[in-house]
């Protein structure tokens, strides 16, 4: 638990990377998004890629697990219980919109089967999880005073919840439009944690550096 208290930071900027690049990797903005409206489509009974998917996606939701330590202990000296909170939410979407969306396969209508269902639930229980976090670092934004970075998670929450509208509206009557909106409401809510994580890795590093310096 020591380990992931102080190095979490790297399994979470590790699955924020793998979940943005997710689409590239699996060629989702090739032939396959020109057939299937969501991401979640890509781990559908008979797709070709069905397997990679779900592999890619447990393992990132278990990456999402494992970085909670470290943002309860990196937050705790704001408040306990909201640095808990905000290490639970993190947990939770790894859960939901991670190993659930890649254990129970994706059905247009939610209510055909149990899995259907639960995949649904897993992708809403994530969705809701990852705007409560940056709900909880645009308080914290404000609380510090930090101009920049409020307006800039205010930005992002705005660009994630017109994307989302857009998708589940339907406007667009091409798969790989629709494909790119949801990227867009994912990417954009994941900004600012991957910013967190990037710097305490730059940080992380940097001090690597200075000490074998130091040594030589």
């Amino acid at each position: 638990m020591k380990f992931l208290k102080k190095y979490g930071f790297l399994f979470l900027l590790t699955a924020l990377l793998r979940e943005i690049s997710l689409p590239f990797f699996l060629n989702f903005f090739n032939e396959i998004g020109k057939h299937v409206w969501l991401l979640s489509e890509l781990g559908r009974p008979g797709m070709p890629l069905q397997g990679a998917f779900k592999t890619w996606e447990i393992i990132d939701g278990v990456l999402f697990i494992l970085a909670a330590p470290y943002l309860y202990t990196r937050y705790k000296r704001y408040s306990s219980r909201l640095a808990a909170g905000f290490g639970w939410l993190v947990a939770l979407y790894g859960i939901g919109d991670c190993i659930m969306t890649a254990l129970f396969d994706y059905s247009t209508d939610y209510f055909t089967s149990l899995t259907a269902f639960l995949h649904a639930f897993g992708s809403f229980l994530g969705s809701g999880a990852l705007l409560l976090i940056n709900l909880f670092l645009l308080l914290l934004a404000r609380k510090n005073q930090q101009s920049k970075t409020f307006v800039g998670i205010i930005f992002m929450m705005i660009c994630s919840v017109v994307a989302g509208a857009l998708v589940e509206l339907k406007l667009f009557s091409q798969p790989l439009a629709s494909g790119i909106l949801q990227c867009i409401m994912l990417d954009t809510l994941y900004l600012p944690l991957l910013v967190i994580a990037a710097k305490d890795t730059f940080l992380w590093i940097k001090q690597i550096f200075i000490y074998f310096k130091s040594v030589v």
